[in-house]
């Protein structure tokens, strides 16, 4: 007698766990045009602006994409202080090349002096040898459209906006001939660091920065008028361009300590664009 065989059942595999959809990306709504990383440290930039006393002026260019974020005193005239000695040297490099001028080797001293150390008597003999009243016309060629003097013709009377001085090192990295453009990003990349590597130098070596400062104490009530401004480029090819001008008007300390602040807070702004976090 035989038992019929008894049919094995069918093992059926558990249907599979779903993929997990990745987690929604959330891009801040401010400057439009940027990748959203960027557009997160801008937030949080503009959130720290909230609490700074006194005025300050912030554009941020991106020149792969033509995107901009300008902060709302971006077209205010602010003193421009030492940061135009940069549109000075660019003058003089173009009316040289134009045969305009002709440059020595000790004007050429000077005017690494004037951008290494930002040094003042440097400025002072260039512009006595060289510039005058006809200086403003020449960098609205620069898009310093709303730069003027304050008083009489001189480097240290001018007021500007931080959108004139993004619009001169954009006209350096794009529109000046490949000799002005090479000189210039390599002195602004080679600044002291005694005094000059603060502001645009806060995105970090690892994005190549360059940057002219400038600041300045002008007289005011209790004890003046502290200005830092800053203006350069970070990023794979001078990508970023970044100008930032600082009025701590309302700053009440004295000796230096206004100096630092301003610093810190224009090298922190650049070290959360360029790195994410405070440096």
């Amino acid at each position: 007698q035989h038992t019929a065989a008894q049919p094995t059942p069918t093992r059926r595999s558990a249907p599979p766990s779903p993929t997990p959809s990745p987690p929604p990306t959330f891009c801040a709504k401010v400057a439009p045009g940027f990748p959203c990383t960027m557009r997160d440290r801008i937030r949080q930039v503009r959130r720290s602006l909230r609490h700074l006393p006194g005025s300050i002026g912030i554009v941020l260019h991106d020149r792969a994409t033509g995107a901009t974020w300008a902060s709302a005193n971006a077209s205010v005239q602010y003193p421009a202080a030492s940061t135009i000695k940069l549109a000075m040297m660019t003058d003089l490099l173009l009316r040289n090349r134009s045969g305009a001028i002709q440059l020595t080797p000790a004007d050429r001293r000077a005017m690494f002096g004037a951008l290494y150390t930002s040094n003042d008597n440097d400025a002072d003999d260039l512009w006595d040898r060289y510039e005058d009243a006809s200086f403003i016309n020449r960098i609205r060629a620069f898009g310093m459209t709303n730069t003027n003097f304050t008083t009489s013709a001189y480097w240290g009377y001018i007021d500007t906006t931080p959108q004139d001085l993004d619009n001169l090192i954009n006209y350096i990295l794009t529109t000046a001939p490949a000799g002005v453009r090479d000189y210039l990003v390599h002195r602004l990349q080679h600044v002291s660091a005694i005094d000059q590597q603060w502001g645009v130098w806060g995105a970090g070596p690892q994005n190549h920065p360059g940057n002219k400062d400038g600041w300045e104490q002008d007289p005011g009530p209790s004890y003046g008028v502290w200005i830092t401004n800053t203006v350069g480029f970070a990023g794979p090819h001078q990508q970023y361009t970044l100008a930032i001008m600082y009025n701590m008007r309302n700053y009440g300390e004295n000796g230096n300590t206004g100096f630092r602040y301003g610093t810190n807070k224009l090298t922190q702004i650049a070290a959360t664009l360029f790195q994410g976090h405070h440096t």
